[in-house]
């Protein structure tokens, strides 16, 4: 009896060790898997630094992961290839895009001129300055298109929404187009802007002169 009593606590105990050491693993491996979003911001933060200053080309996943203070098994174990990172940072940096340029025309207090450079601006992100302020800008302005065609079309398909949401609520005069007509020309103006600029204050000044004529179209007279 006294044998019978003693086997049955010994598999109870062995059966909870067991499950308690698989949910640690568990939980271990599932850390491991799905990045947590302050250590993907991470990750990506190291990996837009790495592209800034090596250029697309010459960054290697090392490069990331030694950044980011993780190791290059752990990296791989949330992106296949640095193409993939690239990617995941522009999917980021657009959505960070939208919710900036959404509050930058928000702000009612205001004028056309004014609420149009603070949206070109806060499109900008951190991008435009990294693409004319080193190196290996244009090449990352390349990689931008090249490898996240796919990823800039459905947001620019998705800022010239905002825009137009923004210029139907103010009202256009006639005759110069619906308001996702115009949002479409004035992001696609940005865009000439980009290929063209030399240095990030010229590219400032640009906008600011885009910013004035597309004022003066919708209908805001000089002050």
């Amino acid at each position: 009896m006294a044998i019978s009593v003693f086997v049955t606590k010994w598999a109870i105990s062995v059966s909870v060790s067991i499950d308690i050491i698989w949910r640690f693993c568990q939980n271990i491996c599932m850390s491991e898997i799905v990045p947590q979003p302050d250590k993907q911001d991470l990750i990506l933060n190291a990996a837009f630094a790495a592209f800034s200053t090596y250029g697309y080309r010459r960054t290697s996943m090392d490069d990331i992961a030694k950044g980011a203070g993780i190791s290059r098994s752990a990296l791989y174990l949330h992106w296949r290839n640095k193409e993939d990172v690239f990617r995941s940072l522009a999917a980021r940096y657009f959505e960070e895009v939208l919710r900036d340029m959404a509050r930058a025309l928000a702000d009612a207090s205001q004028g056309a001129e004014a609420a149009l450079m603070a949206a070109f601006v806060a499109k900008d992100g951190k991008f435009m300055e990294a693409v004319l302020t080193t190196p290996h800008g244009s090449e990352l302005l390349d990689a931008g298109f090249a490898i996240s065609g796919d990823v800039v079309a459905m947001a620019e398909g998705r800022l010239v929404a905002v825009l137009a949401d923004w210029l139907a609520r103010r009202g256009l005069p006639d005759g110069i187009g619906k308001p996702a007509e115009v949002a479409e020309t004035i992001l696609t103006a940005l865009v000439g802007l980009k290929k063209t600029a030399k240095t990030l204050d010229s590219y400032r000044l640009g906008e600011a002169r885009l910013a004035r004529l597309f004022a003066r179209a919708i209908g805001e007279m000089p002050r």
